[in-house]
C-alpha cells in the first residue's frame, strides 16, 4: 500500500501547539464490505519526548504487525471488542508503522431509554454502509488525548468515504482526508452515496444521499450556508474546511467534526432543517471546535441548545415558550432522588440526564446572559471560542472568560448552578400597596420553598399599572429564603408577576405547566390498564407494548386488565389503553374541561373529530391528584408505531395521527389559566386582571 507524502505530515506538525501531546497518523485503509473487512496501514509519529514503549488499542480481529517495531499483546482493553498492544521502538525512534487486517461487524443493537428505543453499533462494515468511530478500534489508538491525521481510503466502485477535515483526494475508488487540527478521534463513514456540493467563502459544503435527490440536497446546501454565516458572525470563523450532511442507513443524529450523520427518515422531516440540523452545525464550534473536558461536566450541549434551538425560537418570538418547555421537562422527569449536578453530566442516556445536561445547562447560559448583558455575553463567547479552539475546556474556563469580560467575580454563580443538584422553588407570598406622598408604594414578599440549599438569584418582576398598557419590569436580588421588596410608583400597581418569561432555572409549580404526556412518561411509578374486551389481535399488541414499557429502567410499572381493578387510583400516573377500556367514561369526565369529548367511536378535540377506525391518538387529563393518559390505535401495526412515536410528543397534552406512516395530524397543549406567581395586588387566588404587555426583547442576532 502506498503512503501519502511524508512532507504533508511535517506541514500538519508545524501548525500544532506544543502545549498538547498529539499523535500523528498517516493511514491507508482498504474496505471490503462483502467480507465485513478492513485492511490498514498506519504510519504513526509520536509526540516529542515520548517513550519508545508505546501502548495502543485495536479491534481484537485486527492482528497487528510491524516491520520497524516489536508488537506484543498485553491484554484486553476496557471495551471487550478491543485488545491492548505494546509497540517497542528502536532506541531514538519516534515513529513506527502498524499493518493490520480483519473483520469489524457489530450489528446495530437496541438501547431502551424510558419509552424510546435507539439503535447503535460499536462499528460495522456491511454492504449497506460503513460506520467506524474511535470506539470501533479501526485504527491504533494511543494513550494521548489528541491526534491529527492523513487518511487515504480505497472503496468499492461507486462508494464514497467521508471523514472529518479537508478533502485531499477523490475518485471512483479512492478518497483522501486531512485534518491538521487536534482531534479526539478519527471517523470513517462510507457507502454508495450521491454527492452534491458547492463552495461558500472557501468552505466546501457537501451533501451525501443514498439516492439521487438534488432538490433535497440543494435545500440542505442552502441551509448549511445560511447557518454557517449566522454562527460565524455570532461566534467566530468556522473551524473546519468543510461541512457535510451524510445520510446513514439507520436512524441516527450524530454530530462529528465537520459533518453530521443523520438517518433517512430524520433528514426528510420538514422541520429538521431548521431545528436539529443547525444544532449539529453549531456543534462544530462547541464540542467539536472547543472541546469538552468531560472530567468536569459537559457544557457544550447546553451552550449549543442555547445558541441554536433557543436562539431560533427567540428570533421568532418563542423564547419564553422554549424556556418553559425546558423547565417543564426538568419538572416532569427529574425528581430530587434522580437529580445530579451539571458538573457530573457527560452525555444524554435518558430523559432525566437530558433534562439536566441540556435544559438546565441551557438555562444556565440564559441566566448568565441576563446577568452580564447581551453585549458582554457576545464578547465573552467570541473570546471563549478564540482562546480555546481545539483545547479541552471546562466550566472553569467559561467562568474565567465571563468574569474577565463582565468585570465581576462569577465564581459563586457557576458554583451554585454547576456543582449542586436541585433547583429553587418560588412562591409569591403577598402583595400590598400603600398610599405615599408621591403616589404609591408596592410591597412584595417572595419566598424560596425548596428544602435545603438557598439560591442567590436575580428575580424578574412584571408589574401591571392601572391604566397603562405596558407592564413595568425590573429585576430584584434575592439571597435568602425570604425577600421583601418595596417599589415606589406614581400610578397604582394592580398586578404582580414573578418571572413571567421563565428566565430563571427553577422547579415549576404544577399550575404553571400545561399537563403533558411527559408527566406520565417521567413518572417513577406507573399503572397501565389494558382493555379486556378489545379484539384478540389488538389486545395482544396492547399487552406487548405494556410489557415493553414495563421494562424501562428507572421506574416501577404495574400492568393490569381493566376488569381487575375496582377503581382508578386517586393519585399518581396512569395509562389507559384502548377504545374498549372499561374506564374510558371516567377519563372522558376528566377531559371535559379541556374541550374533549369521547364516544365509543370518536374523539372530538377543540371541535375537530377523529375516529377510532382511522386515527391513532393519545390524550392526557387530570383527575384529582392523578394524571391519566389514554391511547388507542385501530390496528396492531399502528399501535406499535404510535407507542414508538409518542415519547417525541412529550411536551403536548394530546397528539393525533393518520395514514400508514402515522403522520401527525393534530397536537397541542392545554391552556394554563393561572399561576401561583401571579397575583392581583392585595388579593390571593387567580389573577383576573390581565397582565400588562411585556417589552419585546432583542435576540442575540440583533
Amino acid at each position: 500500500m502506498t503512503r501519502l507524502p511524508v512532507i504533508l505530515l511535517l506541514i500538519c506538525m508545524a501548525s500544532i501547539s506544543h502545549a498538547q501531546l498529539i499523535t500523528q497518523h498517516q493511514l491507508h485503509i482498504v474496505l471490503d464490505p462483502n467480507q465485513h473487512k478492513l485492511s490498514g496501514e498506519d504510519f504513526i509519529v509520536l509526540p516529542s519526548g515520548a517513550s519508545r514503549f508505546v501502548d495502543f488499542e485495536l479491534h481484537r480481529n485486527m492482528h497487528p504487525i510491524s516491520n520497524d517495531a516489536e508488537i506484543s499483546l498485553i491484554g484486553q482493553a476496557s471495551q471487550e471488542w478491543k485488545q491492548k498492544y505494546r509497540a517497542t521502538l528502536p532506541i531514538n525512534s519516534n515513529s513506527f508503522t502498524v499493518t493490520y487486517s480483519g473483520e469489524i461487524f457489530h450489528p446495530q443493537r437496541q438501547e431502551k431509554r424510558e419509552a424510546r428505543v435507539f439503535e447503535n453499533t460499536q462499528g460495522t462494515i456491511t454492504l449497506e454502509g460503513v460506520v467506524l468511530t474511535g470506539e470501533s478500534g479501526w485504527y491504533p489508538q494511543l494513550n494521548y488525548e489528541m491526534q491529527t491525521f492523513l487518511l487515504n481510503v480505497e472503496t468499492p466502485t461507486g462508494w464514497k468515504a467521508i471523514s472529518q477535515g479537508r478533502r485531499i483526494k477523490t475518485g471512483s475508488e479512492h478518497a483522501g482526508w486531512e485534518e491538521s487540527q487536534p482531534q479526539r478521534e478519527i471517523y470513517l463513514i462510507a457507502a454508495q452515496l450521491s454527492e452534491y456540493g458547492q463552495n461558500d467563502k472557501g468552505i466546501e459544503l457537501l451533501v451525501y444521499l443514498r439516492k439521487d435527490e438534488p432538490e433535497l440536497a440543494q435545500k440542505y446546501l442552502e441551509a448549511t450556508a445560511h447557518y454557517l454565516d449566522i454562527y460565524e458572525r455570532l461566534i467566530g470563523p468556522y473551524p473546519y474546511a468543510k461541512f457535510a450532511l451524510v445520510e446513514n442507513f439507520w436512524e441516527t443524529g450524530y454530530g462529528m467534526p465537520s459533518f453530521t450523520l443523520m438517518g433517512s427518515q430524520v433528514i426528510r422531516l420538514p422541520f429538521i432543517i431548521d431545528s436539529s440540523y443547525p444544532h449539529e452545525i453549531l456543534h462544530n464550534w462547541w464540542g467539536n471546535g472547543v472541546y469538552v473536558d468531560y472530567r468536569f461536566g459537559n457544557w457544550s450541549e447546553g451552550m449549543t441548545a442555547y445558541l441554536a434551538d433557543h436562539l431560533l425560537k427567540e428570533k421568532s418570538g418563542g423564547g419564553a415558550e422554549y424556556r418553559r418547555n425546558a423547565l417543564q421537562k426538568y419538572a416532569d422527569y427529574v425528581s430530587a432522588e434522580r437529580d445530579f449536578p451539571l458538573a457530573e453530566f457527560s452525555s444524554r442516556n435518558s430523559t432525566q440526564s437530558e433534562a439536566v445536561g441540556y435544559s438546565k445547562s441551557m438555562m444556565l447560559f440564559h441566566m448568565l446572559r441576563r446577568r452580564v448583558g447581551d453585549k458582554n455575553f457576545l464578547r465573552a463567547i467570541k473570546d471563549l471560542y478564540r482562546n480555546n479552539k481545539f483545547k479541552l475546556t471546562s466550566f472553569n474556563q467559561i467562568e474565567k472568560t465571563f468574569t474577565q469580560v463582565a468585570g465581576e467575580d462569577l465564581s459563586p454563580f457557576f458554583t451554585q448552578w454547576t456543582e449542586r443538584s436541585g433547583a429553587p422553588m418560588l412562591q409569591l407570598v403577598s402583595t400590598k400597596v400603600n398610599k405615599s406622598k408621591t403616589g404609591y408604594e408596592l410591597e412584595i414578599v417572595v419566598e424560596q420553598t425548596q428544602p435545603g440549599y438557598t439560591y442567590d438569584m436575580d428575580v424578574p418582576l412584571a408589574i401591571t399599572l392601572s391604566g397603562k398598557e405596558a407592564a413595568y419590569t425590573t429585576v430584584k436580588k434575592m439571597s435568602g429564603k425570604r425577600a421583601e421588596w418595596r417599589i415606589p410608583f406614581e400610578v397604582e400597581p394592580v398586578r404582580v408577576d414573578i418571572d413571567p418569561e421563565f428566565d430563571l432555572f427553577r422547579r415549576l409549580d404544577d399550575e404553571e405547566i400545561p399537563l403533558s404526556l411527559s408527566k406520565i412518561f417521567g413518572a417513577e411509578k406507573l399503572l397501565i390498564v389494558l382493555p379486556q374486551k378489545a379484539g384478540e389481535e389488538i389486545k395482544a399488541q396492547y399487552s406487548q407494548e405494556a410489557k415493553r414499557w414495563q421494562q424501562q429502567p428507572g421506574r416501577t410499572t404495574n400492568v393490569v386488565w381493566d376488569n381487575e381493578i375496582e377503581r382508578l387510583p386517586g393519585n399518581g400516573a396512569v395509562w389507559l389503553f384502548g377504545w374498549e377500556n372499561k374506564w374510558l367514561s371516567e377519563f372522558q369526565a376528566a377531559s371535559a374541561s379541556n374541550n374533549v369529548e369521547l364516544t365509543s367511536r370518536n374523539a372530538i378535540i377543540n371541535g375537530n373529530t377523529y375516529t377510532s377506525t382511522e386515527n391513532p391518538i393519545a390524550i392526557v387529563a387530570q383527575r384529582g391528584k392523578a394524571s391519566i393518559a389514554w391511547l388507542a390505535a385501530p390496528e396492531p401495526e399502528k399501535l406499535a408505531t404510535l407507542a414508538r412515536k409518542l415519547p417525541h410528543y412529550g411536551k403536548y397534552s394530546y397528539a393525533v395521527f393518520s395514514g400508514t406512516e402515522l403522520t401527525n395530524q393534530d397536537k397541542g397543549a392545554w391552556t394554563v389559566t393561572s399561576s401561583p406567581l401571579a397575583q392581583e395586588v392585595g388579593k390571593t387566588g387567580k389573577a383576573e386582571t390581565p397582565r400588562g404587555r411585556l417589552t419585546k426583547r432583542s435576540n442575540l442576532l440583533e
